[in-house]
């Protein structure tokens, strides 16, 4: 009986967190969504950048909440494999991430929660053309001077790195992962992570200058614009979907020693690592047209 009980508990956990991350999913998009309609009635914003800019806790409340899709979608992944094997292996494991996810959510909530309250239509804020400046702010603008050559140059060839590791992991994917395929997993991992955070910064300093056809225009957010035929929703969604394969292909790696786990985490991991090889060049493809489209054709068209 205490088993079942057990076991039953562990169902009702994973359906929390199922619905916990659909419906974080759905207030990251609400949240965007509500920050560019705040932008109309705040004073200097013109999008999203702006009312994030409005008091300290915006962008703080969206890094939050992007960075927890990670983990809770993380979570899911253990939990499916924990119940594909009879033995449960994952079991303690789990529930003591979920120790640290509920911090998580609830710092998620707060800066949620000070965010919205501590907006005033009276409250002075910064337009993305200050917070994203390509030339020197006055502290309030979050990505700065950057050297382009440099910055396209390692975020090409971290990519193409990522796309000649997958395959190489792809054709190496065993039951039994030995101490050098972990450690290369190991690298995999947080090099996809990297990997994540360089094309959020290439995106915001050079890519969307392009999508816009203004070279002075920088921003992360205009590019869900209708204007801008929503571009930006299939490039982030690439991105994030691309970035969160490779890293649960790589974390998954070292569970394949577990008992009952060898061959599901083979099969997730087969599937997670051909998703990279779908997913990273989608995303190469939607981030390098638009400045393809000026180098070829000397303009928009």
């Amino acid at each position: 009986a205490r088993q079942i009980d057990l076991e039953n508990q562990t169902w009702l956990a994973a359906l929390l967190v199922q619905y916990g991350m659909a419906l974080q999913l759905l207030a990251l998009l609400l949240l965007v969504f509500a920050a560019d309609a705040y932008s109309r009635v705040l004073a200097g914003a013109m999008c999203a950048a702006g009312a994030f800019m409005a008091n300290p806790f915006g962008m703080p409340a969206l890094f939050v909440k992007l960075t927890g899709l990670f983990f809770y979608g993380f979570w899911l992944v253990l939990h499916r494999l924990d119940i594909l094997s009879e033995h449960l292996p994952l079991t303690r494991i789990k529930f003591s991430a979920l120790l640290f996810l509920a911090p998580l959510l609830a710092a998620d909530v707060a800066l949620v929660f000070f965010y919205l309250f501590g907006l005033s239509p009276d409250i002075i804020t910064s337009c993305c053309g200050v917070v994203f400046s390509p030339g020197a702010g006055d502290g309030r603008n979050l990505v700065g001077p950057l050297p382009v050559f440099a910055l396209m140059s390692g975020f090409y060839s971290l990519a193409v790195g990522l796309l000649l590791l997958t395959m190489v992991l792809l054709t190496r994917n065993s039951t039994r992962p030995s101490r050098g395929e972990l450690m290369l997993n190991a690298v995999y991992g947080l090099s996809f992570a990297g990997f994540f955070i360089l094309s959020l910064v290439v995106i915001t300093a050079v890519i969307s200058s392009y999508i816009y056809a203004m070279p002075a225009h920088r921003c992360p957010f205009d590019i869900l614009q209708r204007e801008y035929n929503y571009i930006g929703y299939p490039l982030y969604l690439a991105l994030i979907g691309g970035s969160f394969a490779g890293i649960s292909a790589a974390g998954s790696a070292f569970c394949a020693g577990l008992p009952g786990l060898a061959e599901p985490v083979r099969r997730f991991r087969r599937l997670a690592l051909r998703s990279v090889l779908l997913l990273l060049p989608l995303f190469l493809l939607i981030a390098s047209w638009s400045p393809l489209l000026y180098l070829l054709t000397g303009g928009e068209r």
